[in-house]
């Protein structure tokens, strides 16, 4: 059994107020906070040329990281943001004229727009109908063409929290002998994710949401089957081999994701993102993610019985860490429950509660009492 109240002393937000908004954008741990304000001190007092530090604890990251989605760091690439990663990827193949992707009308812009961006090139983009909020296996199926070259699907969508089934999908793709990309970003940090058993080829990820870290810190992961067929998109003097040569224009990648990262990275997000990362592999992410499915489950059930229509799906198997639900005042009840310090999401009309690990019963509690007085008024 975890002690989970040993873990939230190290959020100190907790104690003047209920924050439940972790699809949006997360807080940051007290480790990470120390990390961060250690190493900017370091800099000002005295290591000024942190050139090499910052190197090795960019390839601890990349290590952490492999271990949350059991991959290599030699495969992992250091970028700034989900849709800049989707972009290593949507540039980075070599299309023809006539090629088509498959995605859907129920995603987040960030895995729409890279893809819609290839279109100068003949590419073409096809869209996959959600049925309120679910994304029907055979709706996929029936919409891969002979010229269908690429899937990209979210781990979670971001709206209602509908978890797509990455094995199914997978299987669909290898089958096919289609590309398959995930963007991960409202998943990783609150369900199990495991690259190599999914067989994902392509998956990026921003890290400021579930998995806690600093903004402008995210990371993709390139696939081995893949890796040689993704050309970067851009080239800098990290990215070669004899990086140190500095007259010696032989413009020969690395061999490793480091091809990927031209120049320098946003190391102070990197020192900040460790410690976050190190939490989540001592808690387990098997631990972790039981804990937040079972804060889903006990809102979904709560809200249901007390008359809210949801729009997060009953399937329990497709449930994540999100429950979105119906309200004829949202904008209203946003604003009242951020004026008594409870922080939920506010989006298309709806409203949307994402607890983490963190968060007890009683925070809760505490929303769903502030709901339900609002709504006797």
């Amino acid at each position: 059994m975890k002690n989970w109240e040993s873990y939230r002393r190290l959020f100190p937000h907790t104690e003047n107020q209920i924050y439940l908004n972790h699809a949006a954008i997360g807080p940051l741990n007290t480790n990470s906070v120390t990390a961060i304000q250690q190493a900017l001190h370091e800099r000002s007092q005295g290591n000024i040329e942190f050139w090499p530090d910052s190197m090795d604890v960019k390839a601890r990251f990349k290590r952490l990281v492999g271990d949350l989605i059991n991959a290599s760091g030699k495969n992992i690439g250091v970028t700034s943001n989900t849709s800049m990663g989707l972009n290593w990827l949507a540039k980075g193949m070599d299309w023809a004229p006539g090629d088509r992707i498959l995605l859907n009308d129920f995603e987040f812009p960030s895995n729409v727009y890279p893809f819609l961006n290839l279109r100068d090139q003949g590419v073409e983009v096809d869209f996959v109908r959600h049925q309120d909020g679910r994304l029907d296996l055979k709706h996929i199926v029936s919409a891969i063409g002979p010229r269908t070259r690429l899937l990209s699907i979210s781990f979670v969508e971001f709206l209602n929290g509908y978890r797509n089934d990455l094995a199914r999908l997978s299987k669909i793709c290898r089958e096919r002998d289609i590309l398959f990309c995930v963007d991960a970003i409202q998943g990783l940090g609150a369900l199990q994710l495991d690259v190599r058993n999914l067989d994902i080829d392509f998956l990026a990820s921003g890290g400021q949401k579930w998995l806690m870290w600093p903004l402008g810190t995210a990371f993709f992961y390139v696939a081995p089957r893949i890796f040689d067929q993704l050309k970067p998109m851009a080239a800098g003097w990290l990215s070669v081999e004899d990086c140190w040569e500095f007259f010696d224009y032989d413009l020969k990648f690395q061999p490793t994701s480091d091809r990927f990262e031209p120049g320098m990275h946003n190391v102070n997000g990197v020192v900040g993102a460790i410690p976050a990362l190190e939490l989540m592999l001592e808690i387990g992410m098997e631990n972790i993610e039981t804990r937040i499915l079972e804060h889903s489950s006990y809102l979904y059930h709560t809200l249901q019985e007390n008359g809210y229509r949801l729009f997060t799906v009953p399937d329990e198997t497709c449930r994540s860490g999100i429950v979105t639900f119906f309200h004829d005042n949202a904008e209203g009840l946003f604003a009242s429950l951020k004026e008594q310090g409870v922080h939920v999401g506010l989006r298309n009309g709806m409203i949307r509660v994402a607890p983490h690990f963190y968060n007890n019963r009683q925070e809760l509690d505490g929303f769903l009492r502030l709901l339900f007085e609002y709504d006797r008024k």
